[in-house]
């Protein structure tokens, strides 16, 4: 044991140094739990084979064994922990000990029956191997379990007996251990009918085995009884959410629609009409990246749509994360807006799937068992692009100017897993779209397919880098592209930011708190962010926007202050603090100071919706009449917007102002983010008969009604306004271009079967 024991203090003491491995938590917890309790297994197995004792005390001494070193490694962890700070010290502990504490105590469990059931074997050169190999059958065998239903179900996330949690994403930072307490109630019952079982055995005078009874049936019966819930636990796992399968995940999401290329299972929450829209764009999306492609998909796409992330999280793992299976054809969404957000993206990945290799059937070396994330998900953002105020080229153009570009040796390879979520996805799609602009489809599918990119085109990795960085030094950038590219990509990587877990979990209850109307808990929970990572000015700006929810104004004027004219804060995020300073004066009627903020924040800004809001804004600050209707709106006058009150004071301007555009458009707008897509284009056919003020409110009007069209399957409609959309001054190429692409798609999709299908 002692060599065991050396081995986990040496591995713990390494693993400490990693980023976010230095302390009891997720990751550290997730390390241990794959490698110590083989350790424990191998290293225990074999102090009991040479030392040999009645099974009872044999396993006694694997669970003291496995608790040894787990308690070694428990120690090393929080010896980096005193030297690189605990983040959350409870979550953090809790998961450590039910993750690889309890595991290992398992693991040292199972060492006295790998030493029982390899003693009768003399042979020294068959007893150890085969002590060995049945050692690592329990630790090894579970993650087998876990790669099986990973690869054979939607499941993403995975209980382990040895390991305890797997989350299965990386970009979803909060996680939910509770189920793992669930977990480990069944271990225990596991640990104890080992321990009643290993009290009723002894060996005969031959050294075999043989029941040997205690005088105590109630313990024996408490054994049976633990067995009992031990197997019950294992197979009630859906019900637990241990586990789940395609048709258990099915049968809770309740129905389904089916069309010729996608069949949708949604959540019964889900109105029909909803996932009959969210079917028809999977239909479309398919031809679309076909088209892109230049290949056939699968011939039909399974797309999981959940009411909620909470509900996603609770049935195949990823909660924020939108994911793909392409070896299995299958989409993972949540949300019905319109268009949705990243169905096209999930939808090329399986269509992608059809001419890739490996068990996968994603890019990647090594016939595809090593993916190569830049590329898979470098494809699924050239192939179905979102629609964005810049096009992912102009993005890299910006990233370049700003110096964060990443170099494609480290992009299409692991370390995209080291940058920040946008800059590598937005990258590695610029690069994949040029590359298809010089080399054709062909090129794509070959690399995709396994070829090396320099066999593909015949240039090596430098000179493709130096040239797509040529095409990018001749792309022009409009005003204000370098400033909000700051904000979007000089963002640090999940593993270089200062505990990521405990700020991210602080910031998503601080919303729920909010939105339960506990605001005072809200501010305490943003607080406890900023105490962790005081360096994060988007804290700063979101404490802010809390006091403004909060309605304590008071505080609110200095924290806004303070952002404004702190110059290490990045230019955007000090924008939005004076556009929020602008919506204190514009709600107390000083709109001298409000039109001064928000012009001055106008004149900086690309993004559209912003921009827009900023000059209904202004809008408000020239018109008496307009302005209580906006501060209701978007402002509020005690710090919270009412839009009920909104609603009515729009609608009464509406009538006194029938000329007025604005009114019936901001009235639209509340109807479409509510999904009401007729009522929404009644409203918005009204505000394009009528005449605005405001610059960009008209070609949102048309942008919203060419959405409302489509969404209720009027292809001509929706043309009809594209058409009109792209004589308006002022829309961005990139954000055209989108909107052509959702026309084709609205055109083209073919509808799936009119009534949907109950699955109960």
């Amino acid at each position: 044991m002692r060599v065991g024991l050396g081995l986990a203090i040496a591995f713990e003491a390494g693993v400490g140094f990693l980023p976010l491995f230095g302390a009891p938590g997720y990751e550290s917890a997730l390390a241990t739990g794959l490698v110590l309790p083989s350790v424990v297994a191998v290293a225990s197995a074999g102090e009991l084979a040479r030392h040999p004792v009645e099974p009872f005390e044999a396993y006694c001494r694997g669970v003291a064994n496995g608790a040894v070193l787990f308690l070694a490694a428990l120690v090393v962890s929080l010896v980096h922990a005193a030297r690189s700070g605990f983040c959350d010290p409870a979550s953090g502990l809790l998961v450590f000990v039910l993750g690889p504490g309890v595991g290992m105590l398992l693991a040292g469990a199972w060492s006295a029956a790998a030493a029982e059931f390899t003693r009768r074997i003399t042979r020294r050169w068959l007893g150890g191997p085969a002590r060995v190999a049945l050692a690592l059958a329990l630790p090894l065998g579970g993650v087998a379990v876990g790669l099986a239903r990973f690869l054979g179900s939607p499941m993403v996330f995975a209980f382990d007996p040895c390991v305890g949690f797997f989350s299965g994403t990386l970009y979803d930072t909060v996680l939910d251990f509770t189920p793992l307490i669930t977990y480990r109630a069944g271990t225990a019952a596991t640990l104890f009918a080992g321990f009643v079982l290993a009290l009723h055995l002894a060996h005969d005078d031959e050294g075999r085995l043989r029941f040997h009874g205690i005088g105590r049936p109630g313990m024996l019966l408490a054994g049976a009884l633990a067995l009992v819930v031990s197997i019950a636990h294992t197979f009630s796992g859906p019900r637990l959410g241990h586990w789940h399968t395609r048709s258990t995940i099915a049968q809770a999401l309740g129905a389904a629609v089916h069309g010729d290329r996608c069949e949708l299972i949604h959540a019964r929450a889900i109105a029909p009409d909803e996932a009959q829209r969210v079917a028809r764009e999977c239909e479309a999306h398919v031809v679309e990246v076909e088209a892109w492609l230049g290949a056939s998909g699968p011939p039909r796409i399974t797309v999981f749509l959940f009411e909620s992330a909470d509900q996603k999280r609770v049935l195949m793992g990823a909660a924020d994360t939108n994911i793909a299976k392409p070896w299995r054809a299958e989409v993972y969404i949540q949300g019905t807006t319109f268009p949705h957000r990243v169905l096209g993206h999930e939808v090329a990945h399986a269509v992608a799937g059809s001419v890739a290799r490996g068990p996968f059937r994603v890019a990647g070396s090594f016939g595809g068992w090593l993916p190569d994330p830049g590329l898979i998900e470098g494809l699924a953002v050239a192939a179905s692009p979102k629609e964005e105020d810049l096009s992912a080229a102009e993005w890299a153009r910006a990233m370049k100017d700003l110096g964060v570009l990443p170099p494609l040796s480290r992009l299409f390879a692991l370390g995209f897993l080291a940058e920040s979520s946008s800059t590598a996805y937005t990258a590695s799609g610029a690069f994949v779209e040029w590359v298809r602009a010089q080399h054709g489809s062909p090129a794509i599918v070959a690399w995709y397919g396994g070829k090396s990119l320099p066999e593909v085109t015949g240039k090596g990795w430098v000179e493709l880098e130096a040239a797509w960085h040529a095409s990018l030094d001749g792309l022009a950038l409009p005003p204000g592209a370098r400033e909000q590219a700051e904000a979007r990509f000089k963002r640090p990587g999940f593993f270089a930011r200062r505990c990521p877990r405990f700020v991210d979990g602080c910031r998503e209850r601080a919303d729920q708190l909010g939105a339960s109307g506990d605001r005072t808990g809200a501010l305490l929970e943003l607080e406890r962010a900023i105490e962790v990572d005081p360096g994060d000015p988007s804290l700063r700006l979101e404490f802010a926007e809390a006091l403004v929810r909060s309605g304590q104004l008071d505080r609110l004027v200095p924290a806004l202050e303070a952002i404004i004219s702190d110059e290490t804060v990045p230019r955007q995020l000090r924008d939005r603090a004076l556009e929020a300073r602008g919506d204190r004066w514009l709600a107390g009627g000083e709109v001298g100071l409000a039109r001064a903020a928000f012009r001055e924040v106008l004149g900086r800004t690309l993004d559209e919706g912003r921009a827009r809001t900023l000059e209904v804004k202004l809008a408000a600050v020239e018109r008496p009449s307009l302005r209580p209707a906006v501060v209701a709106l978007l402002v509020g006058q005690d710090g919270r917007p009412d839009r009920g009150l909104a609603a009515a004071l729009l609608g009464a301007l509406s009538v006194t102002e029938p000329d007025d555009g604005l009114t019936p458009y901001l009235l639209a707008r509340q109807r479409f983010d509510a999904g009401d897509m007729s009522r929404a284009a009644e409203l918005l056919d009204a505000s394009l008969a009528r005449k605005t003020e405001v610059p960009r409110v008209r070609a949102e009007a048309l942008r919203l009604r060419l959405l409302t069209a489509c969404a209720q399957g009027d292809a001509a409609g929706a043309a009809e306004r594209l058409a009109l959309l792209a004589v308006e001054p002022g829309v961005r190429p990139a954000r055209l271009a989108s909107l052509e692409r959702l026309v084709e798609r609205c055109r083209g999709g073919a509808a799936p079967a009119p009534a949907p299908a109950r699955t109960e």
